[in-house]
């Protein structure tokens, strides 16, 4: 039952005018011990355990549990609304105390509070039991290991050891199952705002560019250490960050015997969420030839991928999305993990959304419903964020984290992974259900390029595919059409995320929007012109061609007020924001889009475009705050002109 600090008081001291400090600076200050000592105050935290509404002064309790662990039989502790209670050890003799504390035909079991034992084993065996349950690391148990053998725990350590075993992904993962079975769920208990709690689950940072050298380094290493932890357990935590094939190329399943590894891929099976499960299948079709044990549930898993509907209301890839984009655009608002490139953050995203969705997956929740209050929650922070990270990882952007994208993802690494260990299913079922075309199987059911699109993890990675010399004879020949249309544009906006596209052609496709006077011929629809006009923001983007964003500017703003196809201010946002990542340089970055947004501000507004444009405006700003300096003037312009309409 984990800690739960409800708040803390200090008595009044006449050296520290408190009152008058603001509240996070004087908190942080009162938290530090010597401060504490060097002006004479003492700290008393009023506490209660998860799921109960009972609270208790901390000094109090403490000193209770101090003397029923020195052999005291029973002690009475009142609450903060002064009911008693009884506390006591129920634990048989020789094993670690276990303390409950009652009131009438009320009780409650309590956390671990050997720590204030007499006994140093007692103390060192409750440390030890509590490394072995939650995975707590070495480097964080070592310095703990010295205090216990030496003496037990004052009033003000408790808090924060058991804060270390709480900031843990296995406690995490309990209280979550815990508040989704209570019908209790809270963001904050879902989106931990803790560094050290997603470095657990992810491993720290490295310096690594790109997932690939991330996965050789960090985790490869944490891999290790779960494997060495618990095989079975740091299996299926390690199926968790399973965003990329670079992650799952890196686990070893050498030290799980055949029973241990079977029932993993069975609880998968009727338990696991989508991310470890295509995991799964990933390192299964690796170790085919070793274990071919595994050969009927890879198909099952396989099968369970395919079929998931993502239209419908059950659909776990749906969820999926929804908790990836719940998870991102927490830790964009909160700007945890900021400084890092996207990559890692949204590996952290992922990794915590699989962790949220296995828990899901083994309760009654109304998938559909959970599904709505994810995306809406945190949707909006997680879109423009990702929006942002295009200038340092151009190749991908959210329209990408939907459901249906992510099951076109899902199939294209199925079937990569099944390609490249192809000798691995000679005459295996598999190869009938992935690699041909026969009725069901992946690749029949599968687009020309939606599964080779590029993943959450490798927008920062160049294409590995070379442009083919017909479609760059295509691509040519279309942008060097007397006539500029639509489909000018069609085969470089198609190529643009699955091959290299060189700055040439985004230049031959700015010459050609100049030569055409910004003007597109034979436009059958608004969809066909978004597409178009976000086709080669893309195209900007990725060739990080200056260019062609500063001549789809001009562009943008000739269809704003077109006649027919008129564009939304949501829609020339969007563009704006895709083609600014053309820009490399953060202030390059911020000066084009402050400047952008700024014109949008003082042009002719209507309907509630002045307010959804501040939203856009106050939000990018919140995210990435060095926009300030750039969008400053639009934010005031808009203000002044949402506060002249008429109420």
């Amino acid at each position: 039952m984990p800690l739960v600090s409800r708040n803390v008081t200090y008595p009044p001291c006449s050296n520290f005018p408190s009152h008058l400090s603001p509240p996070l600076i004087r908190n942080d200050l009162l938290n530090e011990s010597e401060f504490r000592e060097e002006y004479g105050f003492t700290k008393d935290t009023v506490i209660s355990f998860d799921g109960s509404e009972a609270s208790f002064q901390s000094s109090s309790l403490f000193d209770a549990i101090r003397k029923v662990l020195a052999g005291v039989p029973t002690e009475k502790v009142l609450d903060t609304k002064g009911r008693k209670w009884k506390l006591e050890n129920i634990s048989e003799k020789g094993v670690l105390p276990s303390l409950s504390i009652s009131c009438g035909d009320r009780r409650l079991r309590l956390p671990n509070f050997a720590v204030f034992s007499p006994d140093s084993s007692i103390r060192l065996r409750s440390l030890d039991e509590a490394i072995s349950d939650v995975n707590l690391p070495g480097n964080v148990s070592d310095p703990w290991r010295n205090i216990f053998a030496e003496r037990a725990l004052e009033n003000d350590e408790v808090r924060a050891f058991h804060s270390e075993v709480f900031d843990t992904p296995v406690t995490k993962m309990r209280f979550i199952s815990s508040e989704i079975l209570r019908g209790q769920i809270n963001i904050s208990s879902l989106i931990p705002p803790s560094r050290r709690y997603f470095e657990r689950l992810v491993g720290a940072y490295d310096g690594s560019t790109s997932i690939a050298e991330y996965a050789a380094c960090s985790g490869s290493m944490l891999f290790k250490q779960l494997s060495a932890w618990r095989p079975y357990d740091g299996f299926l935590f390690s199926l968790f960050l399973s965003s990329h094939s670079s992650m799952t190329a890196e686990i070893n399943v050498d030290q799980l015997d055949r029973e241990d590894l079977v029932r993993a891929f069975a609880f998968l099976e009727k338990h696991g969420d989508r991310l470890s499960q295509l995991g799964a299948i990933e390192v299964g079709l690796r170790v085919l030839p070793s274990r071919p044990e595994l050969e009927q549930a890879l198909n099952r898993l396989i099968e369970q991928i395919r079929d998931d509907d993502v239209e419908g209301q059950a659909s776990s890839l749906k969820l999926f999305s929804a908790l990836f984009c719940l998870v991102d655009g927490e830790l964009a608002r909160i700007r945890l993990l900021s400084t890092e490139p996207p990559f890692y953050r949204r590996l952290a995203a992922l990794s915590q959304a699989a962790l949220i969705h296995r828990q899901i997956v083994n309760s009654d929740v109304d998938i559909d419903h959970f599904s709505e209050w994810a995306f809406s929650n945190h949707g909006w922070q997680h879109y423009l964020q990702s929006l942002a990270d295009m200038r340092l990882e151009p190749r991908w952007n959210p329209n990408l984290a939907m459901a249906s994208q992510m099951k076109a993802e899902f199939f294209g690494r199925i079937m990569i992974s099944s390609k490249n260990y192809e000798q691995n299913l000679t005459d295996s079922q598999i190869s009938d259900l992935v690699l041909t075309n026969k009725t069901g199987s992946l690749q029949s059911l599968s687009d020309f390029f939606d599964p080779y699109l590029p993943g959450p993890l490798e927008g920062g990675e160049e294409a590995k595919n070379i442009l083919p010399a017909e479609f760059e004879e295509t691509i040519e020949a279309q942008l060097r059409a007397e006539q500029i249309a639509p489909s000018s544009f069609i085969a470089l906006v198609n190529s643009a995320l699955l091959f290299r596209i060189g700055a040439d052609k985004a230049e031959l496709a700015a010459k050609g929007l100049k030569l055409a006077r910004y003007r597109l011929l034979n436009i059958e629809s608004k969809p066909e012109l978004l597409a178009i006009l976000n086709g080669l923001a893309t195209v900007a983007a990725v060739s990080r061609s200056l260019t062609l964003a500063d001549e789809l500017r001009i562009l943008v703003r000739k269809y704003r007020h077109d006649a027919e196809f008129s564009l939304a201010i949501s829609e020339a946002i969007e563009i704006c924001l895709v083609a600014a990542a053309s820009r490399t340089d953060l202030n390059a970055w911020r000066e084009f889009v402050g400047d952008w947004l700024t014109e949008l501000a003082f042009s002719d507004l209507s309907g509630n475009d002045g307010e959804v444009l501040y939203s856009y405006v106050r939000c990018m700003c919140d995210l990435i705050p060095e926009l300030w300096v750039s969008c400053g003037r639009a934010e005031a312009a808009l203000t002044a002109y949402n506060e002249s309409l008429p109420k």
